[in-house]
């Protein structure tokens, strides 16, 4: 992928599948063009967690910061549960210990870490919380055909032109991923 003449384009919708679903009702626009394999979509849910999957600058991303949600304070609010419970009878350690665990789990899941790089701070800027997007890196023709496609589907398009500098950023903040390119 060139570095020059790239713009970066957000079709942003409101409601957390609604970017997938408007993807999906405009099937004869994006059938057979080539930025229907360069996008990937983003959901912003609560408490700031981004989860994106698709392909960004020739690399396939599948990162959420939702997916922390098993670790220490899921172990020791089971066990904190189950000791409360046990009081009760082995009815009540069961709903203790699994309680507990769910307690913890959704702490955990708010206490870990988002993920952070060029591209993710550019995306959580972006896409408000509780909304999804189509995301895209391509050359304008490739930006005006996404555009135009989801067009009429209930999206706000946001769209920058991109210097060398931030394109090499971006790229840099997903290069970790498997490349989306496929094989020879």
């Amino acid at each position: 992928m060139t570095e020059q003449g790239l713009d970066f384009a957000l079709v942003v919708f409101h409601g957390i599948e609604a970017a997938e679903e408007a993807y999906s009702r405009a099937p004869r626009e994006v059938d057979g063009v080539a930025w229907a394999q360069e996008i990937a979509f983003v959901e912003h849910h609560r408490h700031d967690r981004l989860a994106v999957r698709g392909t960004f600058a020739g690399h396939y991303v599948d990162a959420d910061d939702a997916e922390a949600f098993i670790g220490p304070r899921t172990a020791e609010a089971a066990i904190g549960g189950a000791a409360v419970g046990a009081v009760l009878g082995p009815p009540g350690f069961v709903v203790g210990l699994v309680g507990g665990g769910l307690a913890g789990s959704v702490s955990e899941e708010h206490a870990s870490a988002h993920n952070r790089s060029a591209f993710f701070d550019q995306v959580r800027a972006e896409v408000p919380e509780r909304s999804s997007a189509v995301i895209l890196m391509a050359p304008p023709e490739h930006v005006d055909a996404m555009v135009g496609a989801l067009d009429g589907h209930g999206g706000d398009v946001v769209r920058h032109s991109l210097t060398p500098e931030a394109v090499t950023a971006l790229q840099a903040a997903v290069a970790g991923s498997p490349s989306a390119a496929p094989p020879p």
